[in-house]
């Protein structure tokens, strides 16, 4: 017999812990491997602080032990509370794209471990894109960063910042983005809670009905004008009827007409990163996976596609991963708490359980933790990154 890893409340709290911080727990795709193999020597760390705006940040530049100057990757987190080696789990990327030759670049987001301040919640996006943008001139000046070759590495919130970031700078070589979103951040929430509900039960009546509009949404992902897009939000409101609780969509209506063709940046919730990267010609590396319910990931993967064949760049590349989920672990099911639950048990075999106390242990004493870095990842991740990094023109 098969023994259930959660009784039924335990199950409902553990979900409601998850949806809380899953910017943490589940929305920081990471491309790991716990079998990748290790540098052939140490990276060397240098700790550094910079000034952006009212933010003080401090994050750790880690370098080859060789002779530079070395390409970089900055890291640019999801949303929520991160160190800066997002509790262990960037270490293994780290030492991969280490191996593919980069330096790599990363730091506490304000307000959590030694950065200062506080972002807003309405210009998230504009006050973390100037930190990604104020970090590039740090290492522009730093003696064993190559400048020419500052690329960005970023999953879920990233896919907004760092469009925002690339609008305003030259000097951004390359960009990976892992569950980027293909539409506005209220699209994506409202596609978020649709879904979540849907998975919390729908009735046997409306089986028939989930079955149609499931269907019917299928053809109208791939939009591209204003009207294809209404269509695409109809479904979306027609799905919101049929799950259990009916999710909350207040404040996360349609774009208007006017909006939708403005697309200023300035209304964060209604802003589409995709025009940006319609308008770029650097090599850009997106990877989604096609169980992801925090977003569209098909609707996504299509939106950059199209982006990129606009700009033409031949070393761009667009994958779509099946089975696999928001923070690319390998899942047979669209359900947050069901995906969850390796996590679980990754957590608990390293003693950071029940959720509750270590999560308020990790709070209490930032940076000093890594239970995620057993994360347990999709296969290849690792070996796609560092082909594709290895691959890119000197």
């Amino acid at each position: 017999m098969k023994t259930q890893l959660f009784t039924h409340q335990e199950q409902f709290r553990f979900g409601r812990l998850i949806l809380s911080i899953t910017s943490i727990l589940l929305g920081i795709l990471l491309l790991l491997n716990a079998c990748a193999p290790a540098t052939s020597q140490p990276a060397r760390i240098e700790e550094i602080t910079f000034q952006s705006g009212e933010f003080n940040i401090v994050g750790d530049l880690r370098t080859l032990a060789g002779i530079g100057p070395f390409p970089v990757v900055l890291f640019v987190h999801g949303s929520d509370n991160a160190d800066r080696t997002m509790f262990g789990i960037y270490l293994p990327v780290m030492e991969r794209m280490l191996d593919a030759g980069y330096a790599v670049f990363s730091w506490d987001k304000p307000g959590y471990g030694e950065s200062t301040g506080q972002l807003s919640n309405t210009r998230v996006y504009h006050q973390r894109a100037q930190i990604v943008l104020d970090a590039i001139e740090v290492m522009k000046k730093h003696p064993d960063i190559d400048s020419g070759r500052i690329g960005l590495w970023g999953a879920s919130q990233g896919g907004y910042v760092m469009p925002l970031a690339l609008s305003q700078s030259e000097d951004i070589a390359f960009m990976i983005c892992i569950s980027c979103a293909g539409a506005s951040g209220y699209d994506e929430l409202a596609f978020q809670r649709i879904f979540q509900t849907i998975c919390d039960g729908v009735r046997a009546e409306k089986d028939t009905e989930l079955k149609r509009l499931l269907a019917e949404l299928d053809t109208v992902r791939q939009f591209e004008t204003y009207t294809e897009y209404r269509r695409y939000r109809d479904v979306l409101d027609a799905l919101a009827g049929l799950g259990t609780p009916t999710p909350d969509l207040m404040g996360l209506d349609a774009v208007p007409e006017v909006a939708w063709t403005k697309n200023d940046p300035y209304i964060e919730g209604w802003w589409n990163p995709i025009r940006v990267i319609e308008q770029t010609k650097i090599p850009i590396l997106v990877i989604n996976g096609d169980k992801d319910t925090n977003g569209d990931p098909i609707q996504g993967v299509y939106a950059w596609r199209k982006a990129l064949e606009i700009t033409g760049n031949q070393d761009s590349r667009v994958e779509l991963l099946p089975g696999v989920t928001h923070s690319m672990i390998k899942s047979d099911s669209t359900c947050i708490v069901k995906q969850a639950e390796p996590i679980a048990k990754v957590l608990k075999e390293q003693g950071y359980w029940p959720l509750e106390e270590a999560w308020a242990l990790i709070q209490r004493e930032p940076g000093k933790h890594t239970p995620l870095s057993a994360w347990p990842y999709a296969p290849g991740m690792l070996d796609l990154i560092e082909e594709w990094l290895t691959n890119l023109p000197k």
